[in-house]
């Protein structure tokens, strides 16, 4: 365990700079040290101090796929006081609607009732593994023909997950909540208490491998000064209904209530991402019938930040495996100049204070891809990227189309 918490904050590092400790003896004064950095969550950046259980470093994260159509709304903890999901994903499925992924950095602590859970899809699938996820789920879509179905992803990638159509659910982790009048497919419920020991009994490995740990700023602050307090995602020509969000100066949180509920988060992140409609013919199986499913490339593009009121322009890619949200507004030469004063500022700082502790900075991550060729250190710098630093706490991803009539509006 002391292996995988050590390899966990390594991979910090990227994020976090580091943390200075001075220490002034009597007899002059020492070189400083470089301890390692805080355990912090890797979805939210909230440290033990911020209520982060340091324990759940050393396990893996969490994903549920939960329903989106309007009979499964209000959806089942996704507004819960105290368990809200750490980052909701939120994209097009099939039929014009939209599904949502839920993470949690921690699946010992979630809410009573998870759900409607429903089925598996390929890209929800792929980009559940930019965090090393254990993916959650009731069914799957199958492949036929032209289609590839989340049935082959798992296996080809290798993607440990649970799908209560085949498990032996000796813990009673899966159920149905039957107090609304829909139909059966929008009743099935996740407990969460349950989740702990079902991962358990499936033998699923719990240590974490490398993955996606998102960076963060140590003091709130607004990403910009264009101001965007009114947002509308519209997924693609094909979806029926977008996602609306209001900011409130009051709590600094954007709200929505399209999902029936007053659901907030402190960010909003808008990824465009190409998409391709594949139609797979008689989906029933013999019962005739067709659907067109969505599918995403992952490929990568523009983005935008929402944060304290204001918008952003970013970028995104995805890089060995792992999701970086780059800052297109700093270059490397300014980033590395800010980084390397803020540094100077904390030196200053330990001088000033009693224990001699260095404040953590990191105001800017840079990114120097590795190359064959050798570069000169300005060629180095052209070359090089600003990770986005996000404001501390929880996120919802909007998932769009770029060429399939995708957009974003905000005043």
């Amino acid at each position: 365990m002391k292996n995988i918490r050590r390899k966990r904050l390594m991979a910090m590092l990227i994020c976090v700079t580091m943390i200075v400790t001075m220490v002034l003896a009597s007899c002059g004064e020492q070189e400083p040290e470089e301890p390692e950095p805080p355990i912090s969550n890797a979805l939210t950046g909230a440290t033990a101090e911020e209520g982060f259980d340091e324990a759940a470093a050393d396990r893996r994260i969490a994903a549920f796929v939960v329903e989106n159509s309007p009979d499964a709304r209000p959806q089942w903890g996704m507004d819960d006081e105290n368990y809200s999901p750490d980052i909701v994903l939120q994209g097009e499925v099939e039929g014009g609607i939209t599904r949502t992924l839920w993470f949690y950095a921690d699946y010992e602590k979630l809410p009573k009732v998870i759900g409607p859970t429903r089925s598996a899809r390929p890209p929800f699938i792929k980009f559940s593994e930019v965090f090393d996820s254990i993916f959650i789920h009731w069914g799957m879509s199958h492949s036929k023909g032209d289609y590839i179905g989340a049935n082959k992803i798992f296996e080809w990638h290798g993607v440990d997950h649970i799908n209560q159509m085949t498990l032996d659910d000796k813990e009673g982790m899966y159920g149905r909540d039957d107090t609304r009048a829909v139909n059966v497919e929008h009743t099935g419920i996740i407990y969460g208490d349950k989740v702990p020991a079902t991962i358990k009994n499936e033998g699923i490995r719990t240590e974490p491998k490398d993955y996606t740990h998102l960076c963060f700023n140590n003091v709130a602050e607004a990403p910009s000064e264009t101001a965007a307090t009114q947002i509308g995602v519209t997924y693609s020509k094909q979806a029926f209904e977008g996602t609306y969000w209001t900011y409130n100066e009051e709590d600094g949180l954007y709200h929505c209530s399209d999902f029936q509920n007053d659901f907030t988060r402190d960010n909003l992140i808008v990824l465009f991402d190409d998409t391709k409609y594949i139609t797979k013919e008689d989906y029933q199986g013999g019962g005739g019938g067709s659907v067109t499913y969505c599918d995403y490339a992952l490929g990568g593009g523009e983005g935008k930040l929402f944060s304290k009121g204001m918008e952003k322009d970013i970028k995104w890619q995805i890089v060995d495996g792992k999701l970086e949200l780059i800052d297109t507004a700093t270059d490397a030469e300014t980033a590395q100049t800010a980084n390397d004063e803020a540094k100077a500022a904390a030196i200053e700082e330990v001088k000033k204070s009693e224990d001699g502790t260095w404040p953590v900075y990191n105001k800017y991550t840079i990114v120097t891809p590795e190359t064959e060729e050798e570069q000169t250190e300005e060629e180095a710098l052209a070359n090089s990227y600003v990770l986005q630093n996000l404001n501390k706490g929880k996120t919802w991803i909007g998932w769009i189309s770029k060429n399939n009539g995708g957009s974003v509006t905000f005043k």
